[in-house]
């Protein structure tokens, strides 16, 4: 259970600082698919709680991410502030007319919540995969500093980390990473067997050239998901470092882990993704917080109800 899910909406903004006390990290596992997220064994996030079957904003990683940077996340069709926007939003440019505040609200007209975030005296760093992150320039936009790696996650957390311990000391942080590991071919460095036929199956050269048509005849891959699957196990134990550091730095801090978009596995007989399908825009979101304070008793809890019931006013970061 994530840490405002345990409490009615109206006081949820109740766990929140208002005073740029709070880091955020965002980190998105690219291509991963909510089925190999749930499957996979993940000792460091689960204590955290169990991730929401989410919808992507996008099918590929370049417009998927331009939406989260506006402070648009993969959306859930349940009743819980963060994970719903309807219900209250995490990060949003401009908050007019929305009746419930944004936890943390941008003023209109500013590029992105990353370059709001930093005009807040934020440090910005981001770290992406994908070669997106290279040739869409604006993807960057509002980051101090923004290195592109390839799929590397190991290299990620400590080109990351590196920046927070020599440029954040004393600051707050909003740190990205972009994840590649769980992107075909399914690889990570930590994977001792491989069977070569999968690189052919998820060549660039067989998903850009397929018939993009379904078929009535086909069958689900279930080495590639068993590969995506031990990929999403090793991005576990990358967002463990990235925990540990955090926690250690002692400041209240919100992670959101989701993906950009899932992945067709031979459905319907479409491979990857940039296609809209139902496994393509099916994809895991988890947003917890460390660091926090002590939640309050549950009667003090229905007292905030009360009052927050009494009041039309819902306060925000502003």
């Amino acid at each position: 259970m994530s840490w405002f899910s345990r409490f009615k909406k109206d006081v949820a903004i109740d766990f929140q600082s208002n005073k740029d006390s709070d880091d955020f990290v965002l980190l998105t596992w690219d291509s991963c698919r909510y089925d190999a997220f749930i499957k996979a064994k993940k000792p460091n996030l689960d204590p955290y709680g169990v991730a929401r079957k989410a919808t992507a904003m996008a099918t590929f990683t370049m417009p998927a991410h331009a939406a989260m940077f506006q402070g648009f996340l993969p959306h859930c069709f349940h009743d819980e502030p963060l994970y719903n926007r309807y219900v209250q939003q995490l990060w949003r440019v401009s908050h007019r007319r929305v009746h419930t505040k944004p936890l943390v609200a941008i003023p209109p007209h500013t590029k992105n919540i990353i370059q709001g975030l930093r005009n807040r005296g934020y440090y910005t760093s981001g770290v992406g995969a994908m070669y997106w992150f290279r040739d869409a320039k604006f993807l960057k936009d509002g980051f101090k500093h923004f290195t592109v790696t390839g799929y590397n996650g190991r290299l990620q957390n400590e080109i990351l980390l590196n920046r927070i311990t020599k440029h954040a000391k004393n600051k707050p942080v909003f740190g990205f990473i972009n994840y590649g590991e769980t992107h075909s071919p399914f690889h990570h460095a930590d994977m001792v067997e491989r069977k070569k036929e999968i690189d052919s199956r998820f060549s660039l050269g067989r998903l850009f050239n397929q018939k993009g048509l379904k078929s009535n005849e086909w069958r689900f891959d279930q080495e590639a998901f068993d590969m995506q699957v031990s990929c999403a196990e090793f991005l576990d134990a990358r967002a463990g470092e990235l925990i540990a550091y955090f926690k250690n730095r002692g400041r209240p801090t919100t992670f959101v882990v989701c993906a950009d978009h899932g992945e067709c596995l031979g459905e319907d007989g479409l491979y990857g993704h940039a296609i809209y399908h139902e496994k393509v825009m099916e994809i895991p979101l988890l947003i917890f917080r460390i660091n926090a304070p002590a939640h309050p008793a549950p009667e003090v809890i229905e007292e905030r109800v009360k009052a927050a019931a009494a009041t039309t006013l819902t306060q925000g970061i502003v």
